[in-house]
């Protein structure tokens, strides 16, 4: 069972390893809610490598003490293929809910910490 405290460490650790523009949240624990959920699915969208912006998010994720997957795209992977039944990009944007959302755009571009964020309660 994963509680909202487990998940609001998981979105923190992906924050502070990655800064995204933005964490979706998606799969069962979006649809169905935490208490039923076996892992916890992310799209986390940040411009980058993807490879090493994977590898620093699931290096950080160590000891979590859950199961997550997360998928990181860039916004154009989310504006070029957000409409494809092909990739994960579309199910997770109809059915995901945003559990983090950096105000840097509002900001000059400025990093921002978990706790200065908007954030959505799954």
């Amino acid at each position: 069972m994963i509680d909202q405290k487990t998940l609001d460490d998981i979105i923190r650790r992906v924050v502070d390893a990655v800064q995204p523009e933005k964490i979706i949240l998606f799969g069962s624990a979006a649809r169905d809610g935490l208490h039923v959920a076996n892992d916890i699915d992310l799209l986390v969208i940040r411009d980058g490598r993807t490879l090493e912006l994977m590898r620093s998010i699931y290096r950080n994720l160590q000891g979590v003490g859950a199961a997550v997957d997360a998928v990181v795209v860039s916004p154009q992977d989310v504006e070029r293929f957000g409409d494809s039944h092909a990739l994960v990009i579309k199910p997770a944007l109809r059915e995901g809910r945003v559990v983090y959302e950096s105000d840097r755009s509002l900001t000059t571009g400025s990093k921002n910490s978990y706790d200065q964020v908007r954030r959505t309660a799954p």
